[in-house]
């Protein structure tokens, strides 16, 4: 799924189908196929809403990976960390 569909739905559930012109005129629809009115600026703020969610997910993710990887290498020598940290 796309970023602007991913957040469509997180502001409008209720929508099930988005339709893109060629000339980027978005359209979405209830499961009816009856049209829902969105608000392109809610959608773009939602959009970076979600990235920037993710990316601190990420970053944690990150962030434990090496907290791991730290406190099980204390007592490996530097060639198994090294493959630990290719490998996890």
């Amino acid at each position: 799924m796309s970023d602007k569909f991913n957040a469509i739905q997180s502001l409008y559930p209720n929508v099930v189908t988005v339709k893109t012109t060629a000339e980027g005129i978005v359209s979405a629809y209830d499961e009816s196929m009856g049209p829902v009115v969105i608000s392109m600026p809610a959608i773009e703020q939602e959009q970076d809403r979600l990235e920037a969610e993710a990316q601190a997910q990420a970053e944690a993710k990150a962030q434990l990976r090496t907290s791991v990887i730290n406190k099980i290498a204390t007592n490996l020598t530097s060639e198994e960390k090294a493959w630990l940290e290719e490998n996890l």
